[in-house]
């Protein structure tokens, strides 16, 4: 005992007079005591030696040994080395970490660290292994920073954390981390926290979930600044409760096996509604609020309790995506790039083609109770740039989809690019209603380019929207003000031919004028057998309390690509010039145009010459041109 005695107070002059650090070895775990601070140490009874506030059992003690390493306060380093790690705790707060190393593998208990100041414990991970991982366990946030580690797990995840406090996890700038985890465990994620999880940095993320997700978080999961790639996902990409929100960053998701980000409220949750600062929210919305996001998804369809499970690029009850360059990549057959809102569905009699007809008459389907919402972008006109890609397929009556909306969607701002492939590929589809106030959007779609139950409204912005096989704008709410055109721009036209219509919505006096905006539509005549029912319905022609002159052309326009057509007054002044994709016979044309004034004549005339000083362009829209047509195409009174 004697001799112990003098060896510790030996260790304790040296480091005393050298300024060095202590280093206490106990089961492979080192922990470091600055010299200034471990001046105090008590040894009691034989058994117990305690150095700021750590009592440590002298039996276990395997090491003890000075040397010149600079310590951080609250913070832990854990080293990968092959099939081994090594964990070093300093000092000041020894006393409130627990860890144990077997090979590879740390597992690490923390407690309560008031007594630091409120400074959080920072575990810092770096090395590499192809046999390690980390638990952690505690009720106190802290902060998990990689600082290059490259890490594999062939039996379970690479990181749990068990605590359901808040963590940061931290990539440290300019260094590239890679976490893979085992094909054969019962692991919910690569990554798997069960509190809220904050991801930032400046660094690189690289995710490999062979199991199930590759991150996954029960509470709340937000991203900034850092580069995350999900390379494999066996089940979602990105999987949380409560909200997920990406602030800044890139994060790129591919080669998973159902949903690229999944927000998926607990049953049993109280949910809450959007709040600006999130604190305490529990709304199921996934946010995007700046940064690049792509999503590649290709997974294929399954089959749950005896439907058709589409993967989703993005799926929540909310969806808020207010700016950012967003890029979603879908080839997966009954496949949805969005899919956001949910409810009761209901199916009721009559026809079987699915058209509910004026006041609800035939079959249809109807959606109540509906929660949730779709925004793009902000009031003031700004907004994220969105591209969609959807080239997948219908699989057993599921379609495949650019947004699937239950809910109602408004969009703001921004820029959107959509394009389906197949039949049944709507661009955008809601159960609800569709608002459309500032931006310019384009959708090239085989089916209807913008499908609502409810009412569309294009209130503001400019909607260019172009179907080859399907109706271009198709409303189905039965009733007056089912398409409106307030002051936004919109060009909607399609190459399908008979019974398909650029503007559909089962009675062209269904369609309202409120504002001073721009529409101008070409497909079939309604009248004609459009929508696709069995021998048409009667449609009207006039559009009642019109705030501007407008004219139905119920005679063949055959349009052509490669022509600039200029809708011109009778003194040539040009009221807009538009151009179509592919050509277009078209037996019912809407033009409302600002400044359009009933009993006033307007002529079509064609160029093959583009506008070249146009305020707008935007896919064969030109506003504010002064572009000429040289070639009549046809003449009309305006309304």
């Amino acid at each position: 005992m004697k001799k112990i005695y003098s060896l510790i107070t030996a260790l304790v002059l040296t480091i005393a007079v050298q300024a060095q650090t202590l280093n206490v070895v106990s089961g492979g775990v080192t922990y470091q005591f600055p010299a200034e601070k471990a001046g105090e140490m008590n040894y009691a009874s034989g058994t117990t030696l305690t150095i700021m506030d750590k009592a440590f059992a002298v039996g276990d003690i395997s090491r003890m040994y000075i040397d010149a390493t600079e310590v951080t306060d609250n913070s832990v380093r854990i080293t990968y080395d092959g099939t081994t790690a090594s964990v070093s705790i300093a000092g000041n707060i020894a006393a409130y970490v627990s860890a144990s190393v077997n090979g590879g593998h740390v597992s690490i208990s923390q407690s309560n660290t008031a007594d630091i100041d409120g400074d959080e414990i920072t575990y810092i991970l770096k090395g590499s292994t192809e046999n390690g991982s980390l638990t952690l366990d505690g009720a106190y946030k802290c902060t998990i920073q990689l600082a290059g580690i490259t890490m594999t797990n062939p039996s379970g995840a690479a990181i749990t954390i068990n605590n359901k406090k808040r963590i940061q996890l931290s990539v440290k700038k300019d260094t590239e981390n890679t976490l893979t985890d085992g094909a054969s465990g019962d692991q919910k994620a690569c990554i798997y926290s069960k509190g809220q999880l904050q991801l930032q940095g400046n660094g690189t993320l690289n995710i490999y979930g062979k199991t199930a997700h590759a991150l996954k978080s029960g509470d709340y999961i937000t991203i900034k600044n850092l580069t995350l790639n999900i390379l494999s996902a066996a089940k979602n990409g990105i999987s949380c409760n409560k909200y997920f929100q990406m602030k800044s960053g890139s994060v790129s998701i591919s080669g998973v096996g159902d949903d690229g980000i999944n927000v998926d409220l607990e049953e049993d949750d109280e949910t809450t509604a959007q709040t600006e600062d999130h604190e305490d929210e529990n709304s199921g919305t996934l946010y995007v609020d700046g940064g690049t996001l792509v999503i590649n998804n290709s997974a294929a369809p399954t089959i749950e309790n005896g439907e058709v499970k589409g993967a989703k690029g993005m799926k929540a009850l909310c969806v808020a995506l207010n700016a950012g360059d967003i890029t979603i990549n879908m080839s997966g057959n009954a496949s949805k790039a969005i899919r956001c809102g949910d409810g009761t569905e209901t199916t009721s009699g009559g026809n079987n083609w699915g058209w509910g007809g004026p006041g609800g008459m035939g079959g249809s389907t109807k959606w109540t109770d509906v929660t949730g919402s779709y925004t793009q972008g902000k009031p003031d006109g700004t907004g994220p740039k969105l591209t969609i890609r959807q080239t997948g397929s219908t699989y057993s009556s599921s379609s495949a989809k650019g947004i699937k909306a239950i809910c109602a969607v408004t969009i703001y701002g921004g820029e959107t690019d959509i394009y389906t492939k197949s039949d049944g590929g709507e661009g955008l589809e809601s159960k609800t209603s569709i608002d459309i106030q500032g931006g310019k959007h384009y959708f090239q779609c085989y089916d209807d380019c913008i499908n609502s139950t409810g009412k569309i409204m294009f209130n503001g912005g400019v909607t260019v929207c172009y179907s080859f096989g399907n109706d271009a704008v198709d409303s189905n709410a039965g009733t007056t003000g089912a398409i409106t055109i307030g002051n936004g721009a919109v060009f909607a036209y399609t190459t399908k031919g008979n019974p398909e219509e650029g503007f559909d919505c089962d009675n062209n006096s269904y369609i309202q004028i409120t504002g001073k905006g721009i529409g101008i539509s070409a497909g079939a005549n309604q009248a004609g057998g459009g929508g696709g029912r069995p021998g048409g319905y009667s449609s009207g022609n006039t559009i009642s309390n019109a705030q501007q002159g407008y004219c139905f052309v119920t005679s063949t326009i055959n349009y052509t690509s490669g022509r600039y057509y200029t809708l011109a007054d009778a003194s040539g002044n040009n009221l807009v010039t538009y151009s179509f994709a592919g050509s277009c016979s078209s037996s019912l044309a809407l033009f409302t145009v600002t400044e359009m004034v009933k009993g006033n004549t307007y002529n079509v005339k064609y160029s093959t010459i583009a506008p070249v000083d146009a305020t707008t362009a935007w896919h064969g829209l030109y506003l504010g041109s002064t572009h000429q047509g040289t070639i009549s195409v046809t003449t009309m009174t305006a309304n």
